[in-house]
């Protein structure tokens, strides 16, 4: 960072933190209250990141979240008054009690923060209770796509998984939503197995020896949140021990679960000052660190500075009233440390109140709660108290206030739940929830839901300083409407024989139960399981007695048990992913030529087929990289015959294919413009046969700690950043007849053991790295062939170097058994026996590339041959008439058009050709248009009718893009659509495309041809007409009075301008210019035609 933006951010923050600590100068009257600062670190590390980049999928620089909620006044602060011991033991682990979760794997998500969440809250049950909730909901629910969803796709905070909570979204169960790290939908609606009734939040250390608190947490709390900055720079794998003296922003939660103060400095990879450590559970499988748990030292800089815990209710409550969706956002006050609170809910069943929930900010809090039953005139009016209850609270963060004397509310009526805190020495007591732009932009609210009192003593509703505002106030409930009967099953569908889980949910503490599976079949158990042996669909019902009396229910057409089917996309499902759902274990879903933006689960064992069109193109599925295409989480599924791409993550590595089953087949795909491949994730079993995978950032494929693998026939060319090939950990996998070359990198990256190599091609700058454990198995037995280069046997594998030097290229076979004299080292205890040599001969695969595709004429363009085989002669056709008998000739285009570009190539053992079909561009014709494309996203259009042969999208193919696609909307009925390269452009059509740097275009113009374009009712995506500005109200009059509004983007400041509005005035005006070569969004009521000047 420049100096000038040093000195920018350091006057910004220190000028907001003035201005907002200083809020009530402004208005002269206390009583106006006022929102807390947002916390620097969110500002700085999360908001200004955001402030230039694309909300609606992902935002910021890391998935550890920061909160805007402030807590720094709370570092260091002592909890003295909770008994804490005077002397700790010098150490204490959970895990020699039991309470202390099993090691999981977040795999390649950011959700760090979820399984540390998740790891707290079961350990609250434990030992006495061990329960298994879902990450996958919990991640899923607080995203971007969920309704009730913060404003990233990939990321959370602990005050997050509050919010989810506490709103009764979760914990469910993980067997009804299993973890799936390139998910980002979960089910609704799913049975929540426990309340949490309390989140404390323990005050940061303010140094290496502050560390009473966290102790006292581990002991009566169990597992605790905590964030540090991690980098394996600062990991020492030996000792399974970790310091970052230098740690400024938090990058990745874990969970503590004890403490050693006598853990050796001696132990780190840098030697801190002192001895002793933390001992902490990770999230990263137990093959890391020592068996997934690891120490960290109490002089690391971030560990402790943010410490959380969440536990389970032990009550009946049956839910909770609250408004605060999105849990703590910031606080409110006026400056005093006194301040009183209210929400008013309106009650939707007989209920009794049982308990008050809020956060609090400061250590010592006393909260005195209060409930009203029918408040007129604002929380309370000339109503009692129905109930009351005080306590002090020296722990901050969410907690439950249980009243001694519920209090009964009908059906209908209203009730308000009113606090009056006192935080000592700060002046924000109210937690509230409100839109906070990139981080809460959900959040809603109305007038009479949340008051305030002000210092006058008078109510005053939150919404009058902010219209989306509520205080984070629950109240807490049980049912009196007596018992109900209900249950779950899972699987509710799948073939026969299926066995089916139920599980019992129903209110009001049955003790007897009776099921009715709906095949003759009944179970007085709580917890049943039946088995389903005949096709057919089953109702059923349960029956639940308890001390208040049965209940009944019946769930009709619960179970479906049917044969597998053969299912067509579209012909009976419009979507695969319905398809999906909808299928029986065991079906083929058979997929028509077409392209689909989904991103896949397959939960279940089935066959997914594609089918080719008549030029042999395959189905493509295109995440439009905001996912991964296929996500295979069942054992058992066939994937074949796909063009797959699209896969992207700002935050997290998204392959083309994801495995998390067994015995998976993926065969005969096309997988390219992937940030990675196919990626094998703790499978035993599976076949990755004859795909061809191309243009990966990452690894084409990795193989993670998985087993039993069969990589066969497959062509890796063109990686980018990583080896092609990577197999860490696992054994006894087979990799064989693959191509590997051209990759930027190393061509394979090996370690594991029983691990075998052979008949593979390898052609990259390096080949291979291995780590010095690595033992592989690089050749079989002399069989009879033909090899991979079409020798007469089979062996090892051909090892060639893009400059010819490689070891097979350089090594004679004096007796054409088609093995070199040689053995090949390769390093270490790893020996290529029988490596291939070339061949007598090779029958040639045409190849070809040339540069420049696309230019204004006379266009001069250098054509490479990249064919292989043994090859005598070449044969250009250049499709404009002219040929080449050159290896790599040169040829000028005189002409504007498109043209196809022929390879033949002949050898001793034949000939092949390749064409590629409308592959230069030739443009030249007409008026030339400078389009100006600024970094960030542009929203353009062509001025008029483009040159025909200089009309695609091809124009912008050297743009820098960051790997986003062009795109288009047409209307509300077709929605978005990505714009292939080969896609006309058309005037008065508005397009999107994200370019990294400046970029001036030049378009070509028809020098007759204007352009139009039909409008139809609803939102358009439209451009501005002709080669300069012109007043909005005269492009829009073939329109009469059927347009609305115009709202155009400001590429500089990458945000919408001010809306046009017909017939509107000053900064809405009719009157103000439409830039040309700009898009705009326009609204009509009806149809209509616009044309280009």
């Amino acid at each position: 960072m420049g100096i000038q933006n040093k000195i920018f951010l350091f006057l910004f923050f220190f000028l907001f933190t003035i201005i907002a600590s200083h809020c009530y100068a402004d208005s002269g009257d206390i009583t106006s209250g006022a929102f807390a600062p947002l916390s620097i670190t969110w500002m700085q590390d999360t908001h200004i990141a955001n402030a230039s980049v694309n909300n609606q999928y992902c935002c910021g620089s890391g998935t550890l979240r920061e909160s805007p909620v402030d807590l720094s006044h709370l570092i260091g602060k002592k909890v003295s008054s909770l008994h804490i011991l005077a002397d700790y033991p010098s150490s204490f682990d959970l895990r020699n009690s039991n309470r202390v979760p099993a090691i999981r794997d977040q795999g390649q998500s950011g959700s760090c923060w979820d399984f540390a969440s998740i790891k707290s809250l079961e350990s609250s049950l434990l030992p006495e209770t061990a329960k298994d909730f879902s990450e996958n909901n919990l991640k899923n629910h607080v995203s971007v796509y969920d309704p009730a969803g913060f404003d990233f796709a990939d990321g959370g905070n602990d005050l997050m998984a509050a919010a989810y909570f506490l709103r009764g979204s979760g914990p469910v169960p993980e067997k009804l939503d299993p973890y799936n790290p390139y998910s980002f939908v979960s089910p609704q609606n799913l049975p929540v197995e426990s309340l949490v009734s309390d989140v404390p939040m323990i005050p940061g250390r303010s140094g290496p020896t502050d560390n009473e608190n966290i102790k006292w947490g581990i002991v009566n709390l169990g597992c605790l949140y905590t964030t540090i900055e991690y980098s394996d720079t600062h990991f020492n794998s030996v000792t399974s021990s970790f310091y970052n003296p230098n740690g400024k922003t938090p990058n990745h939660a874990v969970s503590i679960i004890g403490w050693d103060d006598n853990f050796k400095a001696s132990s780190f990879s840098t030697n801190p000052p002192g001895d002793g450590a933390f001992i902490c559970a990770n999230s990263w499988g137990p093959n890391w660190g020592e068996k997934g748990f690891f120490y960290i030292s109490y002089y690391d800089v971030l560990i402790g500075k943010r410490v959380s815990a969440f536990s389970a209710a032990t009550d009946n409550t049956d839910g909770t009233y609250g408004y605060d969706t999105l849990g703590w956002v910031n606080s409110f006050g006026f400056g005093y440390d006194d301040a009183s609170a209210a929400n008013v809910f309106t009650a939707d069943s007989d209920i009794e109140i049982t308990n008050a929930g809020f956060y609090i900010p400061q250590v010592g809090t006393s909260v005195t709660a209060t409930v009203y039953v029918n408040p007129e005139d604002g929380p309370v009016g000339s109503a009692q108290p129905a109930t009351s209850n005080n306590e002090v609270y020296q722990i901050p963060g969410y907690h439950t206030l249980r009243f001694d004397l519920p209090v009964k509310v009908k059906k209908g009526e209203k009730f308000s739940i009113v606090i009056d805190v006192h935080t000592p020495d700060y002046g924000f007591p109210i937690p509230v929830e409100y839109p906070v732009p990139g981080y809460s932009s959900k959040a809603t609210a109305a007038a009479g839901q949340s008051y305030v009192k002000t210092s006058t003593g008078k109510w005053s509703d939150l919404t009058t300083w902010d219209p989306q505002a509520n205080a984070c106030i629950r109240a807490g409930y049980v049912l009196i409407s007596g018992p109900k009967a209900d249950f779950y099953a899972e699987p509710t569908s799948g073939s026969a024989p299926l066995t089916v889980s139920f599980h019992d949910t129903s209110t009001g503490n049955p003790e007897r139960w009776l099921w009715q599976f709906g095949d003759g079949s009944t179970s007085t158990e709580q917890n049943p399981v039946h088995t389903y042996t005949i096709n057919g669909v089953y109702s059923v019902s349960l029956t639940s007695d308890t001390p208040a009396g049965e209940s009944r229910t019946i769930k009709r057409d619960y179970i479906t048990i049917s044969e597998p089917t053969e299912i067509i996309v579209p012909d009976d499902h419009s979507l695969i992913q319905e398809a999906i759902n909808k299928a029986p274990p065991g079906s083929t879903i058979l997929v028509r030529y077409g392209y689909y933006p989904e991103k896949l689960t397959i939960g279940k064992p089935l066959s997914l087929i594609g089918e080719s069109d008549a030029d042999g193109q395959k189905p493509i599925i295109d995440s439009q990289f905001t996912g991964t295409p296929v996500s295979i989480t069942a054992a058992g599924v066939t994937v074949e015959n796909f063009s797959l791409t699209g896969a992207w993550s700002e935050t997290a590595i998204r392959p083309g294919i994801a495995v998390r089953g067994n015995e998976a087949i993926i065969k005969n795909n096309w997988i390219f413009e992937n940030y990675a491949g196919v990626r094998f994730e703790s499978v035993t079993g599976g076949t990755l046969d004859s795909n061809i995978i191309w243009n990966t950032t990452s690894n084409a494929i990795f193989s993670e700690s998985s087993s039993y693998l069969k990589i066969f026939n497959n062509t890796l060319i063109w990686t980018k950043e990583a080896p092609a090939l990577r197999i860490t950990g696992g054994y006894n996998s087979v990799v064989k007849g693959n191509v590997i070359a051209e990759n930027t990198k190393t061509g394979l990256s090996l370690s594991g053991t029983g691990i075998t190599l052979y008949d593979n091609y390898f052609n990259n700058t390096q080949n291979v790295a291995l780590t010095a454990e690595t033992k592989a198995t690089w050749n079989v037995p002399k069989t009879t062939g033909p090899n991979i280069v079409l020798g007469p046997f089979i062996g090892g594998n051909f090892w060639a170097a893009p400059d010819g030097s490689g070891f097979s290229e350089t090594h004679s076979d004096e007796n054409g058994d088609g093995f070199c004299d040689e053995v090949y080292r390769i390093g270490g205890e790893n020996v290529d026996e029988l490596p291939l040599a070339v061949p007598d001969s090779v029958p040639p695969t045409a190849s070809f590339e040339a540069s420049p595709q696309t230019g204004t004429l006379p266009l001069t363009v250098q054509f490479k041959d990249t064919s292989f085989g043994t090859i005598e002669s070449w044969n250009w056709d250049f499709g404009d008439g002219s040929s080449s008998q050159e290896r790599h000739p040169i040829h000028v285009y005189q002409t504007i058009g498109t043209y196809d570009v022929q390879l033949t190539v002949t050898g001793p053992k034949g000939s092949d050709s390749e064409i590629k079909l409308q592959y230069i561009h030739v443009t030249g014709t007409g008026n030339t248009y400078t389009l100006t494309f600024l970094p960030g996203w542009n929203f353009f259009t062509p001025p008029k009718t483009l040159s025909s042969g200089s009309d695609t999208a091809a124009l912008f193919a050297s743009i820098d893009t960051a790997g986003h696609s062009l795109f288009m909307f047409q209307n509300l009925t077709d929605g978005w659509k990505k714009v292939n390269r080969d896609t006309v452009l058309h005037p008065m059509y508005g397009y999107w495309i994200y370019s990294k740097n400046r970029v001036d275009t030049t378009l070509w113009l028809d020098p007759i041809g204007g352009g139009k374009r039909t409008i139809d009712a609803g939102w358009n995506a439209i451009g501005s007409p002709g080669t300069g500005p012109v007043p909005a109200k005269t492009a829009m009059s073939t329109l009469g009075d059927t347009w609305s509004y115009l709202v155009g983007y400001d590429e500089s400041k990458q945000k919408y301008e001010d809306v046009i509005i017909r017939k509107g005035t000053g900064t809405n005006s009719d009157d103000r210019l439409l830039k040309s070569g700009h898009g705009y969004w326009l609204y009509a009521t009806g149809t209509g035609e616009l044309f280009a000047a």
